[in-house]
């Protein structure tokens, strides 16, 4: 299913609060929520995962299905 992964920042000395690390679109089954890991690595530093939420939208009409995960992190090692 069409996928949407979503990263933000909560806390870090050289992030914004509020700020998107990256997004990502990817093809991914509806167990990809629960393989996202618990330590995310970006340009060298490292993230931990807070929290994670999941949105699920089903057309029925076009018979498409997607979901959108929100993952919010902060900066570990500063």
């Amino acid at each position: 299913m069409k996928t949407t992964v979503k990263y933000v920042v909560l806390k870090s000395k050289d992030y914004q609060l509020g700020t998107v690390l990256f997004e990502d679109e990817i093809d991914a089954s509806h167990l990809y929520f629960d393989e996202i890991p618990s330590v995310i690595r970006f340009q060298n530093l490292d993230f931990k995962v807070k929290s994670k939420e999941l949105v699920r939208k089903q057309i029925f009409d076009d018979f498409e299905e997607s979901q959108t995960i929100l993952v919010k992190v902060i900066a570990v090692n500063e």
